[in-house]
């Protein structure tokens, strides 16, 4: 800049200088005023943003639409980290979704932090609070995550803060409550052996309620995957975002190998879910949703096709929800789960029996012994009917539902106390839908594990210290020549030679399969029965001390002719004698039993039997890779002075009967490792002693044994 040294050059700059600084300074003015306004438009912009977003959600939530709501609630929280109330709705829509429970806790400790409000507004955008209820939803967010201690903090902050009417309070209590048993079952965890079902049966989607016939040969589920055929894209439950739930169906193949699930027929447009099947696999029970009421239903299979299903009458059903039930194998009882009122809690378990017009009974409640004033669900019985297996909140739970069992007395009529069956199956969530096979030793039920498929997987477990189960278990099937196939009309009939009541039993068409519940201690003929002709006999007797045993039957109905109508011609010999026959199958189990005089424990006093048990084991070995062994050794109740008591005694038998089947196989080249030992048991049974041993000598001795199976 160039500055005059005259006095009038001077003023002239001086009058530009104050022009520029003016215009400046109006231009300052304006920028201010222009930027202002538009940070002013654009919080303006970002308010209306998110006041119409909250709203957005909060409509959205009222319509059902939860998990829309739920990721309108998570964007708002993430884009606003510093609100409470978002953070405290993200946390609570996380907790309400059924999937990813434990990514609830971050948003309400962030709620947490802003803290509560006494008059919160649940309907006001500009709400920054949250309501007292976080701190019971924050003690379920850290008992999820296994933060026990927190949890119990949480709660018991809600206790002292919320009003002593406020409806949580209870379930404030059973909070605290259930995170103390948690500490306690974890402690004591089981030793359980859990086995994932594989991705045959398992998928990305929630795979669940597993139910299985009693031969363990077909597996009935529910399961909100994506169908094969596409034929539910775009049908979405508005609550969780998932496909609605449908029932599928594996069948195992000879080898013992679950096949590819099929979808069953039946499937309503909206949910439907496994509840029980029977044990023939015939007869499935289906959970229906009817406009909001729960109710259960039943369809039979008639050759390959599932009867349109029918809800069920009697005691069952009513204008409430009933949404599980489990038969009795003998169909004679069913227990089922209902809210109707009258009851201890929200849901019960009550009982229904037949009638003798084979209707069922009115509904009764089965008492404070196994209800609770919470929530039971998933009732299962087990074949023989003695023990009932079902989920509680109640109890001493340790955490959302847990499995428990309470055993039959028949005598009294009543139940035992409920025993928790422990951790890691129960865990902090909802632990449901529990079933068992006949012989106690496996179990079935759907899980959340991070090592899985999908969010909910199916898994065998094998339980550790199984009860003895008293039943024996036929299983059989029927095969069709090459290329042909098994006639429709043909059926098994079981006859008691003793009592001679008989039994009928449809095989089912697509692989023969069949299976009856028999009592022991009877002598039985099987028939196999086509156009009121006897194909083939067979007979088989239950031995009265066995706790537990598989009897495997095959009919080849080769050279029987199927005619076009599905009927049976049967070929005879030249006789007149029918061909077909009843088969030796190949894996049908070996057994061995050794009686002992008083004292006696040596298995080699059978050698030949016991070879000839070693030979067949050993068929067994090489046709499967492995065997299964089952070792029961008892001692009568006779006192004995050589092994000092009874207890040893049968112990003893029991370590000989292993030691001998180890050797023997080592003998004859057997890997042992091949061998399983899935049961060894010594006991004590039979009557007191009298002191009449001479004179009752066969009333004792018939209980001094060691039997074993392999399979």
């Amino acid at each position: 800049m160039v500055i005059y040294s005259s006095s009038e050059g001077f003023t002239l700059d001086l009058g530009l200088q104050r022009l520029h600084r003016m215009k400046c300074k109006n231009i300052f003015f304006l920028c201010a005023v222009f930027c202002t306004a538009v940070t002013i438009n654009t919080a303006s912009a970002q308010v209306s943003g998110f006041n119409e977003r909250f709203n957005e959600a909060l409509k959205l939530a009222e319509e059902n639409e939860l998990n829309m709501a739920r990721s309108i609630w998570i964007e708002l929280a993430k884009n606003n980290p510093d609100n409470g109330n978002v953070n405290y709705r993200a946390g609570l829509a996380q907790l309400n979704s059924g999937s990813n429970k434990i990514a609830a806790l971050p948003y309400l400790k962030a709620a947490e932090e802003v803290g509560i409000s006494r008059n919160y507004d649940r309907f006001s955008p500009m709400e920054n609070k949250s309501p007292v209820e976080l701190y019971y939803y924050l003690g379920i967010a850290y008992h999820l995550n296994y933060k026990f201690g927190q949890a119990e903090e949480s709660f018991t902050k809600f206790l002292t803060t919320a009003s002593r009417k406020h409806y949580l309070q209870d379930r404030a209590d059973l909070g605290i409550a259930q995170a103390r048993n948690a500490k306690e079952l974890i402690k004591n965890r089981v030793d359980f052996e859990i086995v994932n079902l594989g991705p045959v049966i398992n998928s990305e989607y929630p795979d669940f309620s597993p139910v299985i016939s009693i031969d363990e040969n077909a597996l009935f589920f529910t399961s909100s995957r994506l169908r094969t055929d596409s034929s539910n894209e775009g049908v979405r439950d508005r609550t969780t975002g998932e496909y609605f739930n449908d029932i599928y169906v594996s069948y195992k193949d000879r080898r013992g190998e679950w096949q590819t699930p099929e979808l069953l027929d039946i499937n309503a447009p909206d949910h439907t879910a496994t509840v029980n099947v029977s044990a023939d696999g015939q007869t499935l029970y289906v959970y229906r949703d009817d406009n909001g009421v729960g109710n259960i239903y039943e369809s039979k299979l008639v050759g390959e096709t599932w009867t349109e299903m029918k809800i069920m009458g009697g005691g069952i059903n009513s204008d409430h929800w009933e949404p599980h039930l489990a038969v009795s194998v003998d169909d004679q009882t069913a227990y089922f789960v209902s809210n109707r009122p009258g009851g201890l809690g929200g849901r019960d378990i009550y009982r229904v029996r037949r009638l003798p017009n084979g209707q069922w009974s009115k509904g009764e409640n089965l008492g404070d012994k196994i209800n609770t004033p919470y929530e039971e669900d998933a009732v299962f019985i087990t074949p023989d009917g003695k023990t009932l297996y079902f989920s509680s909140e109640g109890h001493n739970s340790m955490g959302g539902f847990d499995v428990f069992y309470s055993d039959y007395d028949e005598g009294a009529d009543e139940w035992s106390s409920p025993v928790n069956i422990g951790h890691p199956i129960n865990t902090t969530d909802d632990d449901v839908f529990f079933v068992t096979s006949a012989d106690g030793r496996r179990a079935y039920y759907s899980s959340i594990k991070e090592t899985g498929y999908g969010e909910k997987d199916i898994y065998m477990v094998t339980l550790p210290g199984s009860r003895e189960v008293t039943l024996a278990l036929l299983t059989g099937k029927i095969l069709a020549a090459e290329g042909a196939v098994i006639p429709s009309d043909i059926y098994v009939l079981v006859t008691n030679k003793e009592t001679g009541e008989s039994e009928s039993y449809t095989p089912r068409s697509r692989d023969g399969a069949f299976v009856a519940i028999l009592p022991p201690c009877y002598h039985y003929e099987v028939e196999y029965i086509s156009r009121d002709v006897t194909l083939a006999t067979d007979t088989f007797s239950i031995d009265c001390e066995i706790a537990y045993q598989e009897i495997y039957k095959e009919l080849l109905l080769n050279p029987i002719r199927i005619e076009t109508d599905g009927t049976a011609t049967v070929l005879r010999s030249k006789e007149g004698e029918v061909i077909a026959s009843a088969s030796t199958p190949e894996f049908e189990p070996a057994s061995f039993k050794r009686m002992f005089g008083y004292n006696e424990m040596d298995v080699a006093g059978e050698a030949q039997v016991f070879q000839a048990f070693m030979q067949r084991l050993n068929e067994i070995v090489e046709a499967k890779g492995h065997v299964n062994i089952s070792i029961i050794a008892s001692a009568s109740k006779v006192p004995t002075r050589t092994y000092g008591s009874n207890e040893k005694l049968a112990e003893l038998r029991m370590e000989d009967a292993v030691n001998r089947v180890n050797a023997a196989a080592k003998k004859m080249g057997i890997n042992t490792e091949q061998l399983k030992f899935v049961k060894t048991e010594s006991k004590v049974s039979g009557p007191q002693y009298k002191g009449d041993f001479r004179a009752g000598a066969e009333t004792y001795q018939k209980f001094q044994y060691v039997e074993i199976s392999a399979e």
